[in-house]
C-alpha cells in the first residue's frame, strides 16, 4: 500500500474504542496511555499509530526536540470521484492560556487534485521545537476533513514537553529558555547523542538573559572543552568571543558553539562542555553533555 507523506506538527494514535458507530457513522475512540481522543463523523480510520524513535508512543511527556511519526492507517468514508478521494489535513497547537502557537489549515497542498484510492495511509513527521517551548503543556488538535463531502475526524490530546535530561545545566545569575544540540546537515535536533565523524554539531542556547548592559551592548566570553572517556583533551578553546561587544537582543535570540570531530582514535563517550560568562559580572552558565561518536 502506498503512503502519502506529510511533514507537519501532529501526534495521534488510537488503541481503544469507547463507543460504536451510529446511524451517521459516528465514533469516539480514546487511547488512555497518552490521553488521545479521536472523534469521527463520516470519516473512519482503522488505527492512528504514533511512533517515537521507532517505538509506539505510550506517554505524552516528550523531550524537547524529539520527533514523532504519526500514521493514519486505512482512512475511509471519503467521497470518491474518478477513482480518487480528496482529504484535507489541518492542525493547531494551543497553549494552556489559550494562545494558538501553531496553525496550518492545509497540510496536503495537492489534495484538491485528489489522492489515489490505494493511498489510504496518511503519515506525518513531527518535531517539537521553536515556536514551542519546553516545561509547558499544549493541546494538539488534528483535523481530517473531506473536501468533497461533510465528513470530519478530529484527534485531540495534551502534550507535555520537558528539557533534555542529557544536557546538564549549571546557571549562576544567568537564565535561559532552551539549550539543545542541532545538526545543520540533517536540519534536526540531536536527541540520541549519536553523532558521526566530520558531522557539524551546534550547541545552541536560546533566551539567554542576565548580562550587564553597557551602552547598549554586553561583553561575554565562551569557552569550549571537549574530552574523550580516557581524559584526552580533543579541544580546548579559552574564549570564542575574545573582546567582542554584542547586542543583547542577539544574545537572547541565540548563542551557538560549533563542533566537528575529525576521524581518529576517540574513546567514547565524549564530553562536550560549553561555558558562557558575563565579563562585567560573575554571572555564568555551564552546559555539558556526552556524545557517542560512530
Amino acid at each position: 500500500m502506498k503512503k502519502n507523506t506529510i511533514i507537519c506538527l501532529a501526534i495521534t494514535t488510537i488503541l481503544l474504542t469507547l463507543s460504536a458507530s451510529c446511524s451517521f457513522n459516528k465514533s469516539v475512540k480514546k487511547n488512555f496511555s497518552i490521553g488521545l481522543i479521536t472523534k469521527g463523523d463520516g470519516i473512519n480510520v482503522d488505527e492512528v499509530e504514533v511512533t517515537l524513535d521507532d517505538h509506539i508512543l505510550d506517554d505524552n511527556t516528550l523531550i524537547y526536540g524529539k520527533t514523532l511519526v504519526t500514521t493514519f492507517k486505512s482512512v475511509d468514508g471519503f467521497t470518491e470521484e474518478n477513482g480518487k478521494y480528496y482529504p484535507n489535513l489541518a492542525v493547531s497547537l494551543v497553549s494552556k492560556v489559550g494562545d494558538t502557537v501553531l496553525k496550518q489549515a492545509n497540510l496536503l497542498p495537492n489534495s484538491n487534485k485528489g489522492l489515489n484510492l490505494d493511498m489510504k495511509d496518511l503519515r506525518g513527521q513531527v518535531s517539537f521545537a521553536n515556536p514551542i517551548f519546553s516545561d509547558k503543556t499544549y493541546t494538539l488538535v488534528y483535523t481530517l476533513t473531506d473536501l468533497k463531502g461533510e465528513g470530519v475526524l478530529t484527534s485531540t490530546m495534551d502534550v507535555e514537553l520537558v528539557k533534555d535530561p542529557d544536557i546538564k545545566i549549571d546557571a549562576e545569575k544567568l537564565v535561559y529558555k532552551e539549550s539543545y544540540l542541532f545538526s545543520p546537515e540533517r536540519k534536526s535536533m540531536i536527541t540520541n547523542r549519536k553523532v558521526g565523524f566530520n558531522d557539524k554539531m551546534l550547541f545552541i542556547f536560546e533566551g539567554l538573559k542576565g548580562f550587564t548592559n553597557k551602552n547598549g551592548a554586553v561583553e561575554l566570553g565562551m569557552t569550549m572543552v571537549v574530552k574523550d572517556d580516557d581524559g584526552r583533551v580533543i579541544l580546548d578553546q579559552p574564549d570564542l568571543f575574545l573582546n567582542q561587544k554584542v547586542n543583547p537582543a542577539l544574545v537572547e535570540q541565540s548563542i551557538q558553539a560549533s563542533l566537528i570531530l575529525t576521524k581518529g582514535a576517540i574513546s567514547n563517550p565524549v564530553k562536550w562542555q560549553v561555558k558562557i560568562w558575563d565579563k562585567n559580572s560573575d554571572a555564568t552558565i555551564t552546559a555539558k553533555t556526552f556524545l557517542e561518536v560512530e
